[in-house]
């Protein structure tokens, strides 16, 4: 049996997801598709434009045959940490053969290349990472540079400057890299491909022809909402959903959202607590916890607090995991005990049936279908710290959702899965 595994946000399912999967599906003719899917707040540290249950069923309707919740504490983390977590998911399953993540390269050589130096760290990479990290950039810009004055001291050269940059300094690259490291240090059985990404950047903000990135998109339903620019850049399923969710008050819902929440949580909060979050380090807490006193909005919070070393992105990821208690400490441990704990299911295809039967047989991890049975099914108190993550991240994305009805707690507990 031939599985297909990928790893996604579908925020929202737009036409380059739909891409991605056809030409996965046409290279590979796997027997089963799955995805492992981020639940409520995405890699960036945003919240999901709309809740995982609408995202699941855009997935199920358009190629997806299994979706998986890739838990809150890997969700909102570092690309190294959210593929972390996605690729332990997969290898938990069992049942996953390949893995097909998209780049702009487009081949698997030099990303290859690339990847097994980030996951063995000779002396003289670290190095250099360090030197220019002293220098003041940011973790990806200094990692750029070093592997690009790694790789010139070695003599390697076989890609044209355009090129290499797009191995290394691309937003899906990055990712596809920390992909592969994982691969390799998990010592997985399954077998990587790259299909090459087509349309804008990741993080374009216009939309621009049938594919357009999720951002653009994103911005569109936020700032402007023309629904016949919106279609031309969906799978009709998939927009019709999206449409309907937001017509009915399930959406948008953005960090702006929650901007009482979360800036009265970096207010409240002393400065040891910030310190301990994720991803703050050498006095950040400091900046975090001034910055949040002058700032009369969130946007003025972000841009009062991002330096050239930490960026936008970074900011918003940290004030994730303060809404959601996520420190070093706890990230850690969930790392030692061997990343997610649970395989959850969001919803599956009828198709999908006798996988499920396989998938039962060969999980290394519980299977949770409904939320009730987790005190159940999860008897490590490790899994059951983390699913309660996963349930608090929705309760307190709900808080952000427009339509008053769905602003209730505990929809983990009373949402059907999806079955398409």
């Amino acid at each position: 049996m031939t599985v297909l595994g990928i790893i996604a946000e579908y925020n929202p399912f737009h036409n380059g997801h739909m891409h991605h999967i056809k030409q996965s599906q046409e290279l590979l003719k796997p027997d089963y598709t799955v995805v492992v899917m981020s639940g409520h707040f995405t890699q960036r540290g945003e919240a999901a434009i709309v809740d995982k249950w609408e995202r699941t069923e855009m997935a199920l309707r358009n190629g997806i045959d299994l979706v998986i919740e890739l838990p809150a504490a890997y969700s909102s983390q570092t690309a190294e940490l959210f593929a972390y977590g996605g690729i332990q998911l997969l290898n938990h399953t069992g049942v996953v053969t390949h893995v097909s993540f998209g780049s702009e390269v487009g081949e698997l050589e030099p990303l290859s290349m690339v990847a097994r130096v980030l996951a063995d760290e000779p002396v003289q990479f670290k190095s250099l990472l360090r030197k220019y990290l002293e220098q003041g950039l940011s973790f990806p810009q200094a990692r750029y540079r070093a592997i690009t004055e790694y790789f010139s001291g070695c003599g390697w050269s076989n890609l044209a400057e355009a090129q290499w940059a797009k191995v290394i300094g691309s937003s899906n690259s990055i990712l596809a890299l920390e992909y592969l490291k994982t691969l390799y240090r998990t010592k997985s059985n399954i077998q990587p491909l790259t299909i090459p990404r087509v349309g804008p950047a990741y993080s374009s903000a216009d939309i621009n022809g049938r594919i357009s990135s999720a951002t653009a998109i994103r911005n569109e339903l936020v700032n402007r909402m023309r629904w016949d620019t919106i279609a031309r850049t969906m799978p009709p399923s998939s927009f019709e959903i999206l449409k309907s969710a937001i017509l009915s008050g399930k959406g948008p819902v953005t960090n702006r959202s929650l901007e009482q929440l979360l800036l009265g949580l970096v207010r409240r909060a002393p400065s040891q607590e910030i310190k301990d979050w994720m991803d703050v380090d050498e006095g950040l807490e400091n900046r975090i916890k001034e910055c949040a006193q002058r700032a009369t909005n969130l946007d003025e919070f972000l841009m009062l607090t991002k330096t050239k070393r930490y960026v936008y992105t970074r900011i918003q990821r940290i004030l994730i995991h303060g809404l959601l208690g996520l420190n070093k400490g706890k990230i850690e441990f969930f790392r030692n005990a061997g990343g997610p704990q649970y395989i959850r299911i969001l919803g599956f295809s009828k198709k999908a049936i006798p996988l499920l039967k396989q998938l039962k047989q060969s999980a290394r991890v519980p299977i949770i279908t409904k939320a009730a049975q987790y005190n159940k099914k999860l008897e490590s108190p490790i899994a059951r710290e983390m699913f309660m993550i996963d349930v608090l991240a929705t309760n307190l994305y709900c808080l952000g959702i427009p339509g008053d009805k769905y602003k209730k707690g505990n929809r983990d507990f009373t949402e059907r899965i999806r079955i398409i």
